[in-house]
């Protein structure tokens, strides 16, 4: 990138963008950093919102999808819609993470256990533990991820 030339504004948060992107909403875009992927470093206090975080997914036939709808301050939260049967196969996240379930119901497993979840609830899961998602029965559920790591 040259010297003095801006580098582009991923962070929708405006008045029609965010609302169009289904992103968290902000009365005004109050920034003037960005991370190394081009998104905001907000550098004021603000207030971002989601109204209705299930509608911003839809469940496919015999798929897994995803979407971000919110990346700020240490946090980012990723929309999942899961078909029945459909699942994350064991893996791990580099930072703590809370999984809540918005619709149907979901098996977590890590540690040697298993949870089932409906709508509503949550579980927590520290950096680095292998787990896994299954989802019994369509479903859609709210990743959040805590990056504490500056």
């Amino acid at each position: 990138m040259e010297p003095g030339a801006k580098k582009e504004c991923h962070c929708k948060h405006g008045e029609v963008a965010a609302a169009e992107a289904g992103e968290a909403k902000h009365c005004a875009c109050k920034h003037d950093a960005h991370d190394a992927e081009g998104h905001a470093i907000s550098t004021e206090p603000h207030l971002g919102f989601i109204e209705d975080l299930a509608s911003l997914i839809d469940i496919q036939e015999e798929a897994t999808v995803s979407r971000t709808v919110l990346r700020e301050d240490g946090l980012r939260a990723v929309l999942f819609g899961f078909d029945k049967d459909q699942a994350l196969s064991e893996h791990t996240a580099a930072m703590p993470v809370i999984i809540q379930v918005l619709e149907g119901k979901l098996r977590v497993g890590g540690e040697g256990r298993e949870v089932e979840l409906t709508a509503g609830g949550i579980v927590y899961l520290s950096a680095r533990l292998p787990h896994t998602v299954y989802a019994v029965e369509p479903s859609k559920m709210l990743l959040q991820m805590f990056d504490n790591r500056g």
